[in-house]
């Protein structure tokens, strides 16, 4: 083992076991003696397979137990390990391993059920009393909230800094109440949430220093409107968010009450949010006309950076999207801004006007019909543009798309334009669009071509 291990600080085992599963294909034989010889050797673990005939197989768990045991042996100064996926290998590893990483500070588990296990609870509550980062993929066990729960409280009290559980973990009320055991120190908190961890989130009331929220409801059903069936929790998620003044960054997605629970957010002074995402889909899309004053509310956030907005705009009306647009046109710091679907109404003249006052936007997704060549004369005004995407029914001409190309300059090096779905009577030629590639090639020095739509390639 390299000396240099010593000062290792994260070991991440998910290349090594892509890295096994490409070994353990059809030809693994063929490179198995190369490959585990010499200091390998002693990697070189295999099992038999259930297809009989004494087929073999390469033992996953084994190799990278061992690997990992060998590296954390070396590495006394380790704060991070990621577990790969379905690997289950912390279960075994971390009674073992603990001991050794008194300087763990970052773990990425693949499965809740390793924390059912008492002694793995222990180990990490006994040696690694630095780890302030928990990031967690699943849970196939029967009782994850409540051994999540268990083992959150169990930490020595705020300590935690972040939690992020990437798929649904049955979380409820008692790993909502545990995590207030760490209201001064958690800053950052991402959760998927299925209904019951949904209805507990008002438990979190002591958690107000957070900078980072993202939520997301499980897709496996339409999101409660909390606010119409569940006025007691609504309040209470919407009490606690009131005093969450130091957030900077919200994502919000597959929650209808998104912009109900974020308007107290917005309006609040102390708030300086640089990233906004609010996004739905299907019955879980919130719409823009029972919202008017969350789009209203959006203009206070003059330091937002990025904005992301997938909203319904059913039975939208001229005055809802001249306040959305005159929201929109204050934020004049954004870099980014995504929007979907509450863009359908969108003329050209909207889009001009966005063009002409946010003058740092450095990527452009929108969505709206009957956009034409009328826009591409404010859009080369933005000078620092690298990604344009139009997701509507556009009806451009190849002279329009070059005269926007001429306007470009040196700080749109590297502009990726896609055009999503172009008008059939007026898509452009096979030859329209390679003089449009060539030219952006040419004028930004450009390997990504610009994209055209599969209508545009018929």
């Amino acid at each position: 083992m390299h000396p240099y291990c010593r000062h290792l600080r994260e070991l991440d085992l998910l290349d090594l076991s892509a890295l096994l599963d490409r070994l353990d294909g059809a030809n693994f034989r063929k490179v198995s003696e190369w490959f585990f010889s010499g200091d390998l050797a002693r990697f070189h673990h295999v099992m038999h397979t259930t297809r009989g005939s004494g087929a073999t197989r390469l033992d996953f768990k084994q190799i990278l137990f061992d690997v990992g045991d060998l590296i954390i042996q070396r590495a006394p100064m380790l704060e991070a390990i990621s577990e790969p996926a379905g690997s289950d290998i912390l279960s075994r590893a971390l009674p073992v391993w603990a001991p050794r990483l008194s300087h763990l500070q970052e773990l990425d588990m693949w499965d809740c059920i390793t924390l059912e296990d008492e002694a793995v609870r222990d180990c990490l509550h006994t040696h690694c009393a630095k780890l302030c980062d928990l990031k967690i993929y699943v849970a196939t066990g029967n009782k994850s909230d409540h051994h999540l729960a268990w083992f959150i409280s169990g930490m020595s009290h705020n300590v935690l800094r972040s939690f992020y559980n990437v798929s649904t973990l049955s979380i409820g009320a008692e790993t909502c109440l545990a995590l207030n055991s760490h209201g001064r120190s958690l800053k950052t908190l991402k959760l998927e949430l299925e209904e019951e961890g949904l209805l507990a989130l008002g438990l979190v009331q002591t958690c107000t220093q957070l900078q980072t929220l993202h939520l997301v409801s499980s897709p496996s059903r339409p999101s409660t409107d909390l606010k119409a069936t569940q006025p007691d929790v609504y309040l209470d998620i919407v009490g606690w968010l009131k005093h969450c003044s130091d957030l900077t960054e919200v994502s919000i997605r597959g929650l209808v009450s998104a912009p109900d629970l974020l308007l107290p957010v917005l309006l609040n002074e102390k708030v300086k949010l640089t990233s906004l995402e609010v996004s739905g889909s299907g019955a879980s899309m919130s719409v823009v006309k029972d919202h008017r004053d969350f789009d209203k509310a959006l203009g206070t956030q003059s330091d937002l950076q990025s904005l992301s907005l997938r909203v319904d705009p059913d039975s939208v009306t001229r005055d809802d999207v001249e306040a959305l647009l005159d929201s929109l046109c204050r934020l004049t710091n954004l870099r980014e801004l995504h929007l979907c679907r509450i863009s359908d109404y969108f003329t050209n003249e909207h889009i001009k006007l966005l063009a002409q006052h946010l003058i740092r936007l450095e990527t452009l997704h929108i969505g709206s019909y009957g956009i034409t060549d009328a826009v591409w004369k404010a859009l080369g005004c933005l000078k620092h543009l690298k990604y344009i995407t139009f997701a509507g029914l556009t009806a451009f001409s190849a002279d329009g798309i070059q005269g926007f190309i001429e306007r470009l300059g040196a700080g749109n090096s590297g502009l990726t334009l896609s055009i999503d779905m172009a008008d059939p009577d007026t898509m452009l030629s096979e030859e329209s669009q390679d003089g449009v590639r060539a030219a952006l090639a040419s004028k930004v020095d450009d390997p990504n071509m610009p994209e055209f739509g599969e209508s545009d390639l018929d």
